[in-house]
C-alpha cells in the first residue's frame, strides 16, 4: 500500500499520508508520475488508503478483510478505473464516468475514480469533465495519472491537488572525477550516430566504440555515460533542463524528439545489459545486441 513509498517517494507519500492521519482530503489529485515506471502503482496505493475503512495506509496486519485483493482484481464497486488503448478518451468513457458516479458511495464513505493517461483527453471533452471534476457528488474523488502535468489543461490543473513524484533515473548524476572528457565524448558521439543511423552503427561499432575503450571498467563507465545522457534528454523533454550534459545541447536537439517511453525503455535496456560486462560476456557481441535492441525499441518490438 501507500507505505511501500514512504521512502522512494518521501515528498509526495508524506503530502498524502498526512492528508489521510488529519482527513484533509482533496475532492481531486493529479499525480504526474514523471517517467516513474510504478506511478499508477502509487495512484491504487493512495486509493486503497482513502478506501480504507481503517483509513490504513500498510496493509500487512490487516485480517479478515479482502478489500485490497478486490480492488487488485478490479472488482471493487466503489472504485472505478478509466483508461484506452486507443489514441484519445472517448466520450463514452466519460459519459460512463459521469453516469457510474452520480450516486454517493454505498459502502465505505467514500468513491473514486482514476483516469489513467489523463493527457489523453481532447479539449472539447475536458471540459466536460472539468464541470464533473467541480461538482462532485458528497465523497467522490477524483485521481487523474500522467507522466507530465504540462500536457493537461490549467483549467484542470488548478482544481487538483498536484502530486509530483520522483524521478527515480535522476540518480544517474555525473562524477566528474570517474569520467575523461574523451570517453565522454566518444560514448555520446556513438549514440547520437546509432539514434542518426540505426543498424548501420554495427558496422562501424569498433571505429565508434571499442577503439576507445580499454578494459571492461571503460565499458562499464560508457555504460554509465549512456544512461545519464538519456536520462539528460528525459529531462529535457520535461522541464527543458540538463544534469549532467548541457554541453551537448546540439546533440540533444537532433534526438529530442524521441517519446518518454522509447527513452524509458531504452535506459532499462542498458541497465540490464550493463550486469552482464562483469560476466565475461563477449563485448563486441554485447554492443551489438545493445544496438540490435535499440533498434526493436524504435519499432516497438521486443527484444
Amino acid at each position: 500500500m501507500l507505505d511501500d513509498y514512504k521512502d522512494t517517494q518521501k515528498t509526495a507519500y508524506g503530502i498524502l499520508s498526512n492528508a489521510i492521519n488529519n482527513n484533509r482530503i482533496s475532492h481531486a489529485y493529479l499525480i504526474e508520475t514523471l517517467g516513474n515506471k510504478r506511478g499508477f502503482d502509487f495512484a491504487l496505493s493512495f486509493a486503497k488508503a482513502l478506501l480504507c475503512p481503517e483509513g490504513k495506509t500498510n496493509n500487512k496486519n490487516c485480517f479478515n478483510c479482502n478489500q485490497c485483493k478486490l480492488i487488485d482484481d478490479n472488482n471493487y464497486i466503489e472504485l472505478e478505473i478509466v483508461e484506452t488503448n486507443d489514441l484519445w478518451l472517448k466520450k463514452e468513457n466519460i459519459d460512463k464516468l459521469q453516469k457510474d458516479f452520480n450516486f454517493k458511495p454505498i459502502v465505505g464513505r467514500r468513491k473514486i475514480y482514476i483516469i489513467k493517461n489523463a493527457d489523453k483527453i481532447r479539449e472539447s471533452l475536458a471540459n466536460t469533465l472539468l464541470k464533473f471534476i467541480e461538482e462532485p457528488e458528497e465523497g467522490i474523488i477524483a485521481i487523474l495519472v500522467t507522466d507530465n502535468k504540462s500536457k493537461i489543461l490549467e483549467t484542470i490543473i488548478s482544481r487538483c491537488q498536484v502530486i509530483s513524484l520522483k524521478n527515480l533515473n535522476s540518480s544517474f548524476i555525473l562524477d566528474r572525477e570517474k569520467y575523461s572528457d574523451e570517453l565522454i565524448n566518444n560514448t555520446i558521439k556513438f549514440i547520437n550516430y546509432y539514434e542518426q543511423n540505426k543498424l548501420e552503427t554495427i558496422v562501424y561499432s569498433n571505429s565508434l566504440f571499442h577503439n576507445y575503450m580499454n578494459d571492461r571498467n571503460d565499458y562499464l563507465l560508457a555504460f554509465n555515460i549512456i544512461l545519464m545522457y538519456y536520462n539528460d534528454i528525459l529531462n529535457y523533454k520535461f522541464d527543458g533542463k540538463f544534469i549532467n550534459f548541457e554541453n551537448y545541447i546540439e546533440d540533444y536537439s537532433l534526438i529530442s524528439k524521441l517519446s518518454i517511453e522509447n527513452i524509458l525503455k531504452k535506459l532499462n535496456l542498458v541497465i540490464d545489459l550493463k550486469k552482464k560486462i562483469l560476466n565475461n560476456v563477449n563485448l563486441n557481441l554485447l554492443i551489438d545486441k545493445l544496438v540490435i535492441c535499440f533498434k526493436k525499441v524504435d519499432n516497438n518490438d521486443l527484444c
